[in-house]
């Protein structure tokens, strides 16, 4: 399909629309299959306007084969400045240069040396010599530890549910918020190299290479503006841009979004199976199709209970899971009415890519310095998606560095509570007037 060079961003008029972004089904692959389209790559690898030719470098990508790979014809210059931050990749990539791009960038975010992230970045990166070491296996014994609590639990549930409801309905909730906590616990481990913990979060049903596309590369690069994704698959059931001729189902699901919430896991289940099994944009069956299904697994040798009722029991704790994955991801900071959607007017044209985060972003404060909660409910979440690959325990270690770095550019991190962030989530997607961001939000 041709791109619409018509059709523009409401945000960012400039910058052509998504071309395939209301295409179904709505993939990870299908987004960078438009991406290929309008980003002026030339079947290589485009970082601001320069072109490079990375084949020969996929295999040696410390960072494992996926990131390279999965991007080969694409603009990477958000991914490549957010994802490196020693310098070591800058030194390596003229020896991959090929030539000059032609055309301008589809994208409104700048990266300039003396902006709000560069220099936060080099701040950043001084701050981590300090950061006490072996501080990175406290998620692991996180991770791990729920892990294997998730597999006592799970087999629990299912042994006591043929015994008493009231007993093993609470274990199968329980079994499900692991099973939530677990998934998010891989979501740290997805965004950094290679590694097996990436794996658990496929236990949630999903699969960790295609949330590395639509989360990773997508999502955090482009937050809530018309490339994001994440939001884009949620539509028509929660339609969070702010559209002034929303339908009144769409603000309804200010209201039914619990229900949206409970059945996605399963839902993506499901696609995940029949994507891969059709080979759609190429995806296929792999080994990785079958480690959602080690939970029941597990449940029918360890519970002890007929397949088919270990199957009931499963799809319950899913279901559990599913809704306590979705309302931890959805108040985690970008969904609130108070923050910048595609639709609403950006502070310019052209924006750094830092000062856009902290548009998108408001910080739960009840989740503040506290590890685990950070890991399992995505929390610490302005240093997260300013910086995905520190681990989440190294955070909260740089938080004097980011607001001592913010009051010198005059900016400020609004913050929130749990239970405003659900509220102001609903108000988001009743939400159809746009808001000015040329004037400075304020903390709320």
């Amino acid at each position: 399909m041709a791109p619409d060079s018509d059709k523009r961003q409401i945000s960012f008029p400039q910058l052509q629309y998504p071309v395939l972004r209301n295409e179904e089904p709505k993939t990870a692959q299908l987004w960078l299959k438009g991406k290929r389209i309008q980003d002026g790559a030339e079947d290589l690898w485009r970082i601001h306007d320069s072109l490079y030719d990375l084949t020969d470098f996929v295999e040696k990508h410390p960072g494992g084969v996926q990131w390279i790979a999965f991007t080969k014809g694409t603009d990477i210059t958000e991914a490549f400045e957010t994802h490196h931050l020693k310098g070591t990749a800058e030194a390596m990539l003229p020896e991959y240069f090929v030539k000059q791009t032609t055309v301008p960038r589809n994208s409104p975010f700048t990266f300039e040396e003396d902006g709000f992230y560069k220099t936060l970045k080099t701040k950043v990166v001084m701050k981590l010599k300090d950061i006490p070491k072996g501080t990175r296996k406290k998620s692991d014994y996180v991770t791990d530890g729920l892990l294997a609590a998730l597999v006592i639990v799970s087999s629990l549930s299912c042994w006591a549910m043929a015994r008493s409801v009231f007993i093993g309905l609470p274990l199968t909730v329980l079994s499900g918020f692991l099973l939530s906590s677990v998934a998010t616990c891989g979501h740290n481990y997805f965004h950094r190299r290679d590694n097996w913990r990436m794996y658990v979060f496929n236990l949630l049903g999903s699969s960790y290479s295609d949330w590395r596309i639509s989360h990773a590369m997508s999502h955090h690069l482009y937050t809530n503006t018309a490339q994001d994704i994440e939001l884009s698959m949620l539509e028509p059931f929660l339609l969070f841009l702010p559209y002034s001729k929303k339908t009144l189902l769409e603000k309804l699901g200010s209201i039914y979004w619990p229900v949206i919430h409970s059945v996605a896991s399963v839902t993506m289940l499901a696609k995940e199976v029949i994507l891969c099994a059709t080979k759609h944009e190429g995806k296929s069956l792999k080994w990785t199709n079958t480690i959602p299904f080690l939970i029941p697994t597990w449940m029918w040798i360890l519970g002890g209970q007929p397949l088919h009722w270990t199957i009931f029991t499963w799809i319950a704790s899913l279901f559990s899971a599913s809704f306590f994955f979705v309302v931890y991801g959805l108040t985690a900071g970008h969904h609130s009415d108070d923050n910048f959607f595609e639709g609403d007017k950006p502070r310019a044209k052209s924006i750094d890519w830092g000062i856009h985060q902290l548009d998108t972003v408001v910080e739960r404060i009840d989740y503040a310095g506290n590890h685990f909660k950070s890991i399992t409910r995505f929390g610490d979440h302005y240093l997260h998606h300013l910086f995905p690959t520190i681990d989440h325990a190294e955070l909260k270690y740089l938080y004097p560095t980011l607001l001592e770095h913010c009051k010198k550019y005059e900016e400020e991190l609004r913050t929130t509570t749990f239970v405003h962030a659900i509220v102001s989530q609903s108000k988001q997607l009743a939400r159809t007037t746009p808001r000015d961001f040329t004037i400075k939000r304020k903390g709320i």
